[in-house]
């Protein structure tokens, strides 16, 4: 039997976190969290994103260089991405990118992002979503197979995928409604965010 159909899963999914009550998170589910930047940073910005966004591939593409050079790269700041797919072609995205770590996870986030558009065009068939997944990750030594293994329905991915969901819910109860959205120490900015906004919040 297998652990998760995709499609129905990932909408049932939804609907569960849009009809559950926000307080009560499984505390059983374990969320991984990649920090970019050093990790004893005094500030922490933390953005809920979609890899499905559009919204959120422009921040990648066009602030966040800015935002880790200027604060990130220079110990300001300590950067944490964290999921809120949108829909299930974000939520297999996700799957794959989190079967790395670190700098690593990130490189493949970026990826991702700059070459949203292409995967997003395979997207209707699971088949060439991975192929495309594969073309595009395989500059940082990405096989097609591991792509598979990454995404396959079993019980170590099923956990992944959990974890995946709990930090959706986590950006609801934090009052995310849309991507991106920025938590920066605790509190949550309005609007477009670049480098200058957390200059005004920062300590």
């Amino acid at each position: 039997m297998k652990i998760f159909n995709y499609v129905k899963n990932f909408a049932f999914s939804l609907f569960i976190l849009f009809s559950i009550n926000l307080n009560a998170v499984d505390k059983n589910t374990d969320i991984k969290v990649n920090i970019l930047g050093d990790p004893n940073a005094p500030n922490i910005l933390v953005e809920y994103a979609s890899l499905s966004c559009v919204h959120c591939a422009n921040f990648h593409i066009k602030k966040l260089p800015e935002i880790k050079d200027k604060l990130i790269n220079t110990g300001k700041v300590q950067y944490i991405y964290k999921d809120f797919p949108l829909d299930l072609p974000a939520m297999l995205a996700s799957m794959i990118a989190h079967c790395y770590e670190g700098e690593q996870f990130y490189s493949i986030l970026n990826s991702l992002f700059i070459n949203q558009k292409k995967w997003l065009k395979a997207s209707n068939n699971k088949k060439e979503l991975f192929k495309s997944f594969h073309l595009i990750l395989k500059e940082h030594g990405v096989t097609e197979e591991k792509i598979k293994v990454c995404a396959a329905e079993n019980d170590l991915n099923k956990k992944k995928w959990d974890s995946i969901l709990a930090s959706r819910l986590e950006g609801q109860k934090l009052g995310v409604n849309s991507t991106p959205s920025f938590i920066l120490n605790g509190k949550k900015l309005e609007g477009s965010v670049d480098y200058k906004i957390p200059l005004k919040h920062i300590y």
